[in-house]
């Protein structure tokens, strides 16, 4: 379940830095989280918020020749012809074999190691922290402080790779992230808030308060942020 644009740009300190932050404040989201919580299905359809976590783990946490090297094995294993069902078998090979604690301290881990420049520390990986995040969170009505330069980023990124039907969307309308202060789009405005934006350029059905204007959605695409 990649979340990351096609064309990524190259990773910097400050990058890590900034995919750090987002990790601990999703890694503060989840402190709370009950194991009934776990267990319901975030926005990655047929995923638990434990599966998201899991993929989000095993993402950020391993080597770029060892994620190859997962999935070709997992496709192996499954006979699957399609990657994104190796995805899934993974998340939840993942899920399955440790307890919401030890994703919680790996998570905490692989931020640390970002923030001290290890790994991979380009635009793709916060695209998956932000996205992961709001899939595993939002559901729940957590929300997920994420600064808005770090939404606005990661929306700017997320329009570029938006399903067709959505950049439809974002040709006649303007979506306007109230609570961060950015904008994507041209046209007449949809007013939102960063959250329901950013899942919505992914292909998500976000939820917005009943009070407030609706940004209808395509169902969630298995396997794709």
């Amino acid at each position: 379940m990649s979340a990351s644009p096609s064309r990524q740009e190259p990773s910097t300190p400050s990058r890590g830095n900034e995919i750090a932050q987002a990790l601990a404040i999703v890694g503060d989201g989840l402190d709370s989280l009950t194991a009934v919580q776990w267990a319901s299905p975030s926005l990655c359809e047929g995923w638990s918020v434990k599966d998201t976590i899991a993929h989000l783990v095993w993402r950020l946490g391993t080597p770029s020749m060892r994620l190859a090297t997962d999935i070709v094995r997992a496709s192996v294993a499954g006979r699957h012809a399609n990657p994104m069902e190796s995805l899934n078998d993974i998340a939840r090979g993942i899920a399955d074999s440790g307890g919401t604690d030890e994703l919680r301290r790996e998570l905490r881990a692989i931020a640390d190691e970002k923030a001290q420049g290890h790994g991979r520390t380009n635009a793709g990986e916060l695209l998956e922290v932000v996205v992961h995040g709001y899939d595993a969170l939002h559901p729940l009505g957590i929300r997920l402080p994420f600064p808005p330069a770090t939404t606005h980023r990661v929306a700017t990124a997320s329009a570029l790779k938006a399903p067709r039907r959505v950049r439809s969307v974002i040709r006649h309308r303007t979506l306007v992230a109230e609570d961060a202060g950015w904008r994507i789009g041209h046209g007449s405005e949809i007013v939102a808030d960063a959250a329901s934006v950013i899942l919505f350029l992914n292909g998500r059905k976000a939820m917005q308060p009943p009070q407030r204007e609706r940004i209808l959605a395509p169902a969630p695409t298995p396997g794709l942020a």
